[in-house]
């Protein structure tokens, strides 16, 4: 199946989570004034993992800016199984091994916890398998292939398609 590039929506987002690196969390874990305006719009309380409520933020917010809304059901979660099991249902799903685009949703399988476990926004497909993110909650440790998904802040993060895991991949957004 050919799915369609990203759309505005998805593209602002990515502008704008650019916008955010450097947000770090305040003196306690998951906490901070910008962390519990991520974790807010998905209904979360401060404390709890904040990787798919600062995309899902993120995504919202570019949505509002273009006086548009997100598509009906989309998921308004801070767990991430919950975005990979909506573009599977809504054919907007690309395996690890898919070239991403800019704007397309990142999705990291965490062997050890059996299900995607991290999430960010692609901000630039670089060759050689390899492309970069901006991810909420990670750190500026590690390798390209380690996945920190309990760090101190918003970071840009240079991936490679199998840092993705077995069943992580992308979110093709067209909207």
């Amino acid at each position: 199946m050919s799915l369609k590039a990203p759309g505005h929506i998805a593209l602002l987002a990515a502008a704008d989570a650019e916008a955010n690196v450097g947000v770090h969390e305040g003196s306690a874990e998951n906490q901070g004034k910008y962390v519990e305006i991520y974790l807010r719009s998905v209904g979360l309380v401060p404390g709890e993992p904040w990787c798919a409520a600062f995309v899902y933020y993120r995504l919202a917010q570019a949505a509002m800016k273009l006086r548009k809304t997100l598509p009906a059901g989309f998921p308004r979660s801070g767990y991430c199984p919950d975005f990979k099991s909506w573009a599977k249902e809504h054919g907007l799903w690309l395996p690890a091994s898919a070239r991403p685009l800019r704007g397309d949703l990142c999705l990291f399988y965490f062997p050890k916890i059996g299900r995607i476990a991290h999430m960010g926004i692609v901000i630039k497909p670089l060759p050689l398998g390899m492309f970069r993110t901006v991810e909420g909650n990670t750190g500026p440790r590690g390798a390209i292939g380690e996945v920190d998904r309990d760090g101190d802040g918003v970071y840009s993060k240079l991936r490679r398609r199998r840092s993705l895991g077995r069943y992580g991949g992308f979110m093709r957004l067209g909207f």
